[in-house]
């Protein structure tokens, strides 16, 4: 069973030096996904049929899968094993299911049931549902405490389409409060994954807006169906349909202000709606079959972030930051860095002069970019301006 008391690793400040640099003539690396990037999946099992549109996942432990139904489904928990049978299910009495989509347990192995599925950005009534830790529950029903909430930053309901970023299926929960994750749903995709914290505790609240990241050109690396944290560690998993994103190192509850490594599954995968630790070594993946029929368990084999020769953000200087015309970039880790450069639109930047650690950015419009560097499978991203 994973569910330990939290800790928090706390990093030091980056320091930027404000000087600018001489421009060079060689091209950047595009980044490109090696083979020891990728994870293997196995299947464990298939999911119930009784939970075919399957969107949110909790284990209790490794033979206990907590699992849910999405929009318009009923309002019940399931409880399945590794044969694929339910053993319970558990019934909401005072709630209703308008788009479930995951689940997080806190220390004291109370459920969250994440009812804030926000598909067309439209939704006023957004709702999460907090109920006892359900194997201690007698019974076939339970009553819920209710959370609700608003965006801080959304003042219209739908936004415009370059604005779609406020479908939220994938929480979690760290010391006092809930974290949520969008979806993102802009048009054209921009690659955005928005942060919101809000207390943890029944009652009406307003989601503060804690940090953005950006995951990528498309909608397989850009939308985030599913997150989960290991209360042991403190690593923080975000799940796309194409990938694993591990979020570590991180100064208190900056997740999104440490170390990156993303990992792309080896195989092509269904829709993945679901990621929840067993055990620092193990992983188990939910899907939702594209056909409306019941998809599998998967089972990934996890390498804890503590063993892993990090990346660490105090490796890296990027500066000056604002930027004019030129960019630095210096590593401990020097040329076996490769960089990638986004606009805010998630456009791949191309071409970009380059000599040694200096780039020429001259021909970019003034506004925001991130910068993206990678070592194997690890990565920093940081936001930069330019005047």
């Amino acid at each position: 069973m994973k569910k330990f008391l939290p800790f928090i690793v706390v990093l030091g400040i980056i320091g930027f030096v404000l000087n600018s640099p001489v421009c060079g003539q060689k091209k950047s690396k595009k980044m490109h996904h090696d083979p020891h990037e990728t994870i293997d999946v196995r299947i464990v099992t298939g999911i119930p049929e009784i939970l075919s549109e399957s969107s949110g996942i909790a284990v209790s432990h490794a033979n206990s899968i907590w699992s849910h139904n999405d929009a318009g489904n009923t309002n019940e928990l399931f409880c399945f094993d590794t044969t694929g049978t339910v053993v319970r299910s558990l019934l909401i009495l005072n709630a209703t299911n308008v788009d479930w989509e995951d689940l997080t347990f806190d220390d004291q192995g109370r459920l969250y049931i994440n009812d804030a599925g926000n598909n067309l950005n439209d939704r006023t009534d957004l709702k999460i549902y907090r109920i006892p830790d359900p194997e201690t529950i007698v019974g076939t029903v339970a009553e819920a405490e209710i959370i609700e909430f608003i965006f801080e930053d959304q003042y219209q309901f739908p936004p415009p389409e370059p604005n779609l970023n406020f479908d939220i299926e994938a929480i979690l929960w760290h010391t006092d409060s809930l974290y949520l994750f969008t979806k993102n749903r802009s048009n054209p995709q921009n690659g955005i994954c928005k942060m919101y914290r809000l207390p943890a505790r029944p009652g009406s609240h307003i989601a503060r807006l804690t940090g953005s990241l950006f995951l990528g050109r498309n909608n397989k690396e850009a939308r985030v169906t599913s997150a989960d944290i290991n209360f042991e560690t403190g690593e923080v998993l975000l799940l796309t349909n194409s990938k694993i994103v591990s979020l570590v190192n991180y100064p208190f509850n900056n997740f999104f202000g440490g170390e990156i490594r993303e990992f792309y599954f080896s195989d092509r995968l269904g829709q993945v709606e679901g990621v929840d630790f067993v055990d620092n070594n193990t992983l188990y993946l939910t899907e939702e079959d594209s056909k409306k029929r019941a998809g599998f368990l998967y089972e990934v084999h996890w390498q804890p972030a503590s063993s892993v020769n990090h990346l660490q953000p105090s490796d890296l200087l990027i500066y000056p930051n604002p930027f004019t015309c030129r960019l630095m970039i210096d590593s401990v880790f020097g040329s076996e860095l490769e960089v990638d450069i986004w606009d805010i639109q998630g456009k791949f930047i191309e071409p970009v002069e380059r000599t040694g650690n200096t780039f020429s950015l001259e021909h970019l419009k003034p506004g925001v970019y991130f910068v993206r560097v990678k070592l194997g499978n690890q990565s920093i991203v940081r936001r930069v301006v330019k005047y």
